[in-house]
This record gives C-alpha cells, structure tokens and sequence, in this order.
C-alpha cells in the first residue's frame, strides 16, 4: 500500500494515511490551526500543533500544521476516494516520521 492524501469525512480535516490493516486506517490530520484543544480526564487544555515548512499541496500558500496527537484509527469508509496528488516537502519529512511513532512529549517539552 501507498502512503496518500485523503480528506477525512469524519474529523472533517485533510489527512495523511500511512497504514492500513484490517479496514482501518492509521492517519494524522493535517489543519490550519496553531493550536488545537485536548480533552484527558474531562478537562480541556490548549495544544500547540506542529508547524510544518510547507503545504502539501504545492499550489498552496496557506500555513499548515499538524495535530500533535497519537495517529488516529478511522474506518476505511470514512475517507473521500479521491485521492489528492500531494507531497511532503523535504523538511517536513522528519517531523512526520516523528508523529507516526508519536512520542507524548514531542512539541510539548519541559524545561529541565
């Protein structure tokens, strides 16, 4: 399987699938958004997301970041069959393979 773009009907976001196993697809969101809430024992606290160098989508101009979250798991059907013709810049790259082994404290760092 390919890794490709796809806009994900149920999270309403663009995303980037990775893995795919038994109709479920591992993915990270792509948004517009600098900050994104979390939601952990019924509180909410505010999150920096991930700021990458440049859209996917080469016609693009727009700043873009990705959620700092765990991949998320979604059905196979919720996903648009379009397929979109993008691609990771090369600078970009890293911070991906980073998210796709998500570490909890990636972009949220304490000083020690």
């Amino acid at each position: 399987m390919k890794d490709k773009f796809l806009y994900n009907k149920k999270r309403k976001h663009y995303s980037y699938i990775f893995k795919v196993k038994n109709g479920y697809c591992l993915n990270i969101l792509l948004t517009t958004d600098a900050e994104s809430k979390q939601k952990k024992h019924k509180k909410e606290k505010m999150v920096r997301n991930i700021k990458l160098y440049k859209h996917p989508n080469r016609n693009s101009v727009v700043e873009v970041y990705i959620y700092n979250h765990s991949p998320y798991n979604d059905q196979e059907n919720s996903f648009d069959k379009k397929e979109l013709n993008w691609a990771w810049d090369i600078n970009d790259k890293r911070k991906v393979k980073r998210m796709k082994k998500y570490k909890k404290y990636y972009g949220n760092k304490k000083s020690r």
